[in-house]
This record gives C-alpha cells, structure tokens and sequence, in this order.
C-alpha cells in the first residue's frame, strides 16, 4: 500500500511573502509583548495609543502576531485560505501601525511597508502556487 504526498511548488513571490508573514508576525509579538510588560516604552500621552491603553494595545499585537505567524505557515503549505487570511492579516497590521507612527515613526513605517509587499505577494502572484 503507497499513500501519495502532496507538495507545493510555491512561487518564489509567495515563498517571500510567508516568511515575511513570519517576520512581521514575530516583530508584532515582540513589540505586544514590550508593550505588557513595559507600559511606559511608547508613551506620549497619559491616554495612551489611540483610544487604548498599552496593555490592550500589546494584546492586539500578540494576538495579531501569532495569526500571522499561523497564516505563514499555512501560505507555505499552499493553503489558498491562507492567501485570503494572509492578506487580511498583512491589512490589519498595517492599520494597527497607523496609532504607533507618532510613538514610533520608524517602526510603525517598516512594518507598514513590509505589510504592503505581504498584500502584493499574496494577491498578485499567490496564484502560482501548484500541486506537484
């Protein structure tokens, strides 16, 4: 009795935006993570982030990442519900980068521009990806 693997061929644009998705999805968790741990680190107002507080704002974060880090995985496997959710969660963490521009204009502008190469990966060329 043979059982038969499938494989994916991934295209190299999708290769990309999954470990990208890895990337950012650890960047997200590190900086949830400084944001529970040390409330004072972004700190520009006694209001916070927006309309949150640092704590809820690093649970988003941390929750934010570990999806993404789900959904990388996923885009490596040649899961098309990964494109879709890659896709959504590469535009939730770029709007979730707007609020940290004036904490951290650096940061919030690299993983803003990562998220936007994610969506174009994802959307332009995860089309590619064949079973072998």
């Amino acid at each position: 009795m043979t059982t038969k693997m499938t494989t994916y061929a991934t295209s190299g644009w999708v290769f990309f935006a999954a470990t990208v998705l890895f990337v950012v999805g650890a960047m997200n968790i590190i900086y949830g993570l400084v944001l529970l741990f040390n409330d004072t680190y972004a700190l520009l107002t006694e209001q916070g982030l927006l309309v949150f507080d640092f704590t809820t704002w690093g649970w988003v974060l941390l929750i934010l990442g570990l999806l993404q880090l789900a959904t990388g995985a996923g885009a490596l496997a040649g899961q098309t519900w990964a494109r879709v959710v890659g896709i959504i969660m590469a535009a939730l963490s770029a709007l979730s980068m707007f609020p940290v521009l004036g904490a951290n204009p650096v940061w919030g502008l690299v993983i803003l521009s990562i998220d936007i190469i994610i969506i174009y990966a994802l959307a332009a060329k995860g089309g590619e990806v064949e079973m072998m």
